[in-house]
């Protein structure tokens, strides 16, 4: 008896929300909680994204219940099939691959079509708390015409963002690297 009593209690507060199965969760491979700065941050989301995990990067924003899950998944599970979908794509990590690193809290990604025009980009903004780091914002950017442009929490955006990056240099350093 007092196991039916326990199990009843259990799905109640459950169906009643007072459960979050994934609030606090810590995956493995995403140790957020761990991460040293904001960039290292940033670089979880990133892999988040990725590998196509939506719930977890929904639970990393400061208010978790201001984030639609349906248009979360559905723009991760697409940003996450472009970026992953083709290898002969050029990875940019703007704040990683600038050789003089500023301040900042907004960490750029982007990807170059094999043609080296712009074809997907990403902000990612972690805002410092007193536990370490929550997702203050995400902007998922495309000029595919098949992705929209959207950024949460906020809704759509502009599908273009310049992006101040020294493309020389960063040429220059592949074709280096080419060459040996």
């Amino acid at each position: 008896m007092k196991y039916l009593v326990f199990f009843i209690l259990t799905s109640l507060s459950i169906a009643c929300g007072q459960v979050k199965s994934g609030e606090n969760k810590i995956i493995d491979d995403l140790p957020f909680n761990q991460a040293e700065d904001a960039k290292a941050y940033a670089d979880l989301v990133l892999r988040a994204i990725k590998t196509n995990r939506d719930e977890p990067v929904r639970y990393e924003f400061e208010d978790p219940s201001s984030i639609d899950k349906d248009s979360l998944d559905y723009y991760i599970s697409m940003y996450s099939t472009g970026i992953g979908g083709r290898n002969d794509w050029d990875f940019i990590d703007v704040y990683g691959g600038s050789e003089i690193k500023k301040e900042t809290n907004e960490f750029d990604y982007a990807w170059l079509d094999p043609s080296g025009r712009l074809g997907i980009q990403l902000k990612i903004i972690p805002v410092g708390t007193s536990n370490g780091f929550k997702l203050g914002s995400i902007e998922l950017r495309s000029r595919l015409d098949i992705m929209k442009s959207v950024a949460f929490p906020g809704g759509a955006i502009s599908d273009y963002e310049k992006i101040v990056y020294d493309w020389d240099t960063d040429l220059k350093r592949k074709l280096e690297k080419a060459q040996k």
